[in-house]
């Protein structure tokens, strides 16, 4: 029998947030109807099977360009658009005591009262498909682990860092360049208000 995921719900008045909680997800459906969002595939290091079903509380737009999915190797988040704008009182059209398995993500919530104040969360870093084009979920987790690639900005931002040498190149000839060390520690003769008149020839 397949298991229930934990999922966490927030909401502004346009739209709604919510996580899935599952790692390492494969094989993985997620089907939006403008009634209720299905879910299923298998997760964890053993790879189990979850199942979802939840009865929105009112209609959202599935089709919406507006609705999207973003599936990463910690959780599934979706981001999904209200059919008309207000907030609801839960997320499902069962009571919540019915529903334990759904819980309020308090870090994205905001209160009617307070949209004009709090701006809306940025999720510009994460990458999301349409939830009408769920082909191609799979190939996210790849474009994510691709980019580990991008570790290698770390060298080269390392490299830069010798630009800042090239103060300590000019300090060295000063002095007579007797060795490359004062070239690559350039910050610490600039701090070494003692030995600077020595670095200034007649």
């Amino acid at each position: 029998m397949p298991l229930l995921p934990t999922v966490l719900w927030a909401q502004r008045s346009d739209k709604l947030y919510l996580t899935i909680d599952v790692q390492d997800v494969k094989d993985q459906t997620c089907d939006l109807q403008s009634e209720k969002l299905s879910f299923s595939g298998k997760a964890g290091t053993e790879q189990k099977d979850y199942s979802l079903d939840l009865n929105f509380y009112q209609p959202v737009e599935s089709s919406s360009e507006d609705s999207k999915i973003s599936v990463t190797p910690r959780h599934i988040f979706l981001i999904i658009k209200k059919k008309e704008a207000g907030h609801w009182p839960r997320l499902t059209q069962e009571p919540a005591k019915q529903v334990s398995h759904v819980k309020v993500d308090w870090d994205k919530w905001v209160d009617e009262d307070e949209e004009d104040e709090k701006p809306e969360a940025d999720f510009s870093g994460m990458d999301f498909s349409s939830l009408g084009g769920m082909g191609g979920m799979g190939g996210m987790g790849g474009m994510m682990g691709g980019m580990g690639g991008m570790g290698g900005m770390g060298g080269m931002m390392g490299g830069m860092g010798g630009m800042g040498g090239m103060g300590g190149m000019d300090f060295s000839q000063f002095a007579g360049g007797d060795d490359d060390g004062p070239a690559e520690d350039g910050e610490g003769e600039d701090s070494d208000n003692e030995e600077l008149p020595d670095l200034v020839k007649p």
